[in-house]
């Protein structure tokens, strides 16, 4: 019977299955899941924008900083006292400072892989991904699964413009429930999606142009995940097209100039803006690959890296004018807009007191991490490399304690001196946050039990 199909705290039995319509076959996984999600309907409406900063940020110029470690380790900067008595961070971070009684930091974080994509993978799904590549999806992909659309028009799942680099964002859901990546520069009007294009052209031709899809899709027998997909972007596209509501959504020219302005006039910080627009339009999960390109990484135009192993103090606050010392073989890329840091320090933080201005913080969980932390000693080239043995994390909104540090790292910033807590439990905070049981564990399309989290909601995070 479909209940062995379907597990949780209400299976769906043979006469659900058969009042719904779908008998005890042919029931494709979009409809199996919406049928799931109607039975485990979250009460929650909390949404969230997760901030990758990719490349990995390093956590002593963030939220870590070591003042009383030698230079080697403690690098260039200061920290500066913050709003919360007793709650440093580092001094290129001013905006931030003023508005930590709104977040919590947690510093004993540790994640199990010092590369990119492994790194990237096990931090946006909870799951160290096998050797055979990432399985388990992103959260914003499960959460697009199990609750669907909150607003009829308006995607789930969103990604500014990837969700995120590295990743294979739906994993064994298949490309049903991937992101709706939005490319592109925010600021220029013909800004695309990736499942469509949102051009200003005549309804009738874009229903022309979906019959034309069905029929291709028609002529040829093709697997079952991309019939799903097909269907469930077919469908979601009338709505797309008709509603408007995307369109009002990505029109950016609607805020005021003022407000645009301290999220920071270039394409990182109107991403930023985005995502709120969006998570106020309906969109339950805005991932957001966050990073300058410029420097020795990238010409400016696409996403960025926070994974400065040279130069970092220069690459993290501008990539304007070439330092001196550029390693031999690398080129510099220009870049006039802010350099990471101060990119994170203008959007974050304007984002933060956006939220609450509109009644959205406690609506919205917002988390900022990266792949992995940065060593403690600083290299011959001046800058840090890959360490996933300690990081830090910063989580606001949706219950999140304000002006709360949890867990701390030894005195050199090498590894948590008390309980780390990794990607897994970060994954069953954002879960619960999100009124989702972590625990609970759902059968798409496989064999076995699978699960949702592996991990710990974070002692503390919540009030």
């Amino acid at each position: 019977m479909l209940s062995s199909a379907v597990s949780g705290a209400n299976p769906i039995h043979r006469r659900a299955a058969l009042q719904i319509g779908t008998g005890l076959f042919g029931l494709s996984l979009p409809r199996l899941l919406q049928a799931v999600g109607s039975t485990h309907a979250t009460k929650s409406d909390v949404s969230c924008i997760f901030i990758f900063l990719a490349g990995g940020a390093s956590q002593f110029e963030t939220f870590d900083p070591k003042p009383n470690a030698p230079v080697e380790i403690r690098g260039l900067w200061n920290p500066i006292q913050t709003n919360v008595s007793g709650l440093s961070i580092c001094e290129k971070l001013p905006l931030l400072a003023q508005r930590m009684d709104k977040v919590t930091v947690i510093r004993s974080w540790q994640g199990k892989n010092g590369g990119h994509d492994i790194g990237s993978q096990h931090v946006t799904s909870g799951f160290l991904p096998a050797r055979g590549g990432q399985y388990f999806p992103n959260f914003g992909c499960l959460v697009s699964a199990l609750a669907g659309n909150k607003v009829e028009g308006i995607p789930p799942h969103f990604g500014l413009p990837v969700a995120a680099r590295y990743t294979n964002p739906p994993g064994y859901l298949g490309p049903a429930f991937d992101a709706f990546n939005i490319k592109g520069d925010p600021r220029k009007p013909d800004l695309q999606g990736s499942k469509l294009c949102l051009a200003p052209v005549r309804f009738e031709d874009r229903q022309s142009m979906l019959t034309q899809l069905e029929n291709l899709c028609r002529l040829n027998e093709r697997s079952v995940q991309a019939y799903e997909a097909h269907d469930k972007f077919s469908e979601e596209a009338i709505a797309l097209l008709t509603s408007g509501a995307m369109e009002r959504a990505m029109n950016l020219d609607a805020e005021p100039q003022t407000l645009r302005e301290r999220y920071g006039l270039n394409v990182y910080g109107q991403r930023v803006l985005l995502a709120r627009r969006l998570i106020e339009a309906g969109a339950r999960f805005v991932t957001i690959n966050q990073a300058v390109q410029g420097g020795l990484f990238g010409d400016g135009t696409t996403d960025g890296t926070w994974d400065n192993h040279q130069l970092l103090f220069d690459s993290m606050m501008s990539h304007a004018s070439a330092p001196r010392n550029i390693p031999t073989g690398y080129k510099w890329h220009p870049y006039e807009g802010p350099g990471n840091l101060p990119q994170l320090d203008m959007s974050l933080s304007t984002l933060l007191d956006d939220l609450s201005e509109r009644g959205l913080l406690d609506k919205t969980l917002v988390v900022v991490m990266g792949e992995f932390g940065r060593t403690p000693r600083i290299n011959k080239d001046g800058g840090r490399d890959h360490y996933p043995n300690a990081g830090s994390l910063l989580m606001a909104g949706a219950r999140v304690q304000r002006g709360t540090v949890i867990g701390a790292t030894d005195r050199t910033g090498s590894t948590p001196a008390t309980r780390p807590w990794g990607p897994e439990d970060v994954a069953a905070s954002i879960y619960h946050a999100l009124g989702i049981d972590p625990h609970r564990t759902y059968f798409p399309r496989l064999s076995r039990p699978t699960p949702i989290a592996d991990g710990q909601v974070i002692d503390g995070l919540f009030a």
